[in-house]
């Protein structure tokens, strides 16, 4: 089937179940509907609809293909709602984010809900905040990277603004106003335990991991100082900053000490060793708003940690070798390794990210344009990904989406499992 019949059904009632509670807020003529609610709901549903075209000579492909049957293109349907609700009594608040998909390939079908945030919030006065439950924190000033964000799943640089999945922690917020150039500071304490049970995917298991954000605004310049204890993962510390030169040019950067990271290392002949090297990971960007509504976004992201070009070619050419001999055992290793290594979202040393995106061109009512490159500066592989955004109709946005990967051998993107895509995608918020 296209989709399974009962997540459809869960998509149609949640989204036409909210028709008539909002119009009943847009009719009522009960002054207390004015009043700050003591709830508040939303989200949105969505359907995306893209098709492949698959390198086959690729790494990704053989690594993900070698046992089934091949093909040229791979057409994908998914199907998500995310539900967001909060609840304010006195004191305290309740906040809600649950995340459901439903996906379909030409290979796979599945079906997933996860809660993305719960969490119980306790705020006795302005500048004291406490949270227990799972959060989604979001560290850092960069827009497509984010090397401070210590204690939150990474972005993906493609689509930086989409919902991520948090961990169960406990969170403080202390904030002091003050009226000279000094006119913010924030501390903002975490725990975050991991267990078997608990927050399992963050590291090692069994280890109470402690992290702390403190924040100042001086002189109008953001700034942070962030921190993580040894623990799940190794010690970490950075600082951040963001400044608006302009009221439209902006300028902001990153950057992080890793005091201990493994990274294993696949040699010609498909041999893995690992290593324990201390690296830096940092970004400068900046953001621009010209007079004809054009928002330029660019940075530079360095990560000392990550694969050099010749390192990547060892990799690529071990595939290659393993795929032509039909070595399965060795491509199920591949495989596993690669996923968390070679084959995750830029693996490389340093990149260029490069956003432009124009609101209502040549008077084009509702239609904005966009276009993200991403670069690995090592190997000079890319992706090229133009788009459309559409919004004449109130809560729904409509993209159309299309991406050209650079095609030289045993380069990142090169070797990714697609060379082109074009992506269809409708989101109605409501």
């Amino acid at each position: 089937m296209f989709f399974q019949l009962r997540f459809i059904l869960v998509v149609f009632f949640i989204s036409h179940i909210s028709l008539p509670l909002m119009a009943e807020d847009e009719f009522s003529f009960d002054l207390t509907s004015y009043e700050k609610k003591a709830y508040e709901f939303g989200g949105y549903t969505e359907l995306i609809l893209d098709r492949q075209w698959l390198a086959q000579d690729s790494a990704a492909y053989q690594l993900s293909s070698f046992s089934t049957a091949q093909r040229t293109i791979l057409d994908h349907q998914l199907a998500t709602v995310e539900l967001t609700g909060q609840y304010h009594k006195s004191h305290w608040q309740v906040f809600l984010n649950a995340h459901a998909i439903a996906e379909h390939d030409n290979v796979n079908s599945s079906e997933d809900i996860k809660i993305y945030e719960g969490l119980v919030a306790y705020k006795p006065e302005p500048g004291f905040t406490l949270e227990l439950g799972k959060k989604s924190l979001k560290w850092g000033k960069g827009y497509a990277w984010n090397p401070v964000g210590f204690v939150e799943r990474p972005k993906n640089p493609e689509d930086p603004d989409d919902s991520r999945e948090g961990y169960n922690m406990v969170t403080m917020d202390f904030i002091k106003s003050y009226s000279g150039k000094l006119k913010t500071v924030a501390f903002t304490p975490v725990y975050l335990p991991v267990t078997s049970e608990l927050n399992n995917d963050f590291g090692r298991l069994n280890y109470d991991n402690v992290a702390a954000k403190l924040y100042f605004l001086y002189n109008d310049i953001d700034i942070d100082f962030t921190f993580l204890s040894e623990g799940s993962r190794s010690y970490r510390y950075g600082i951040d900053f963001a400044h608006n030169i302009t009221t439209n040019f902006e300028v902001h950067g990153e950057w992080a000490y890793l005091s201990d990271v493994t990274k294993r290392i696949i040699d010609q002949t498909g041999t893995v060793t690992a290593e324990q090297i201390a690296a830096a990971q940092w970004l400068l960007g900046l953001r621009y708003l010209t007079e004809n509504d054009t928002t330029i976004i660019a940075e530079y992201y360095k990560n000392e940690a990550g694969y050099s070009a010749e390192e990547m070619t060892d990799f690529f050419t071990a595939t290659d070798s393993a795929y032509e001999a039909a070595n399965t055992i060795l491509l199920n290793q591949l495989s596993l390794i690669s996923q968390q290594t070679y084959l995750k979202r830029n693996p490389g040393k340093q990149y260029l990210y490069l956003r432009l995106s124009n609101k209502e061109p040549f008077d084009w009512l509702y239609l904005t344009p966009a276009i993200t490159v991403i670069t690995n500066l090592d190997d000079q592989s890319y992706s090229i990904t133009p788009e459309l955004i559409y919004t004449a109709i109130k809560n729904l946005e409509l993209r159309l989406k299309a991406s050209w990967l650079s095609q030289k051998k045993n380069t990142e993107f090169g070797e990714k499992r697609s060379e082109q895509k074009l992506e269809f995608r409708l989101r109605y918020y409501f």
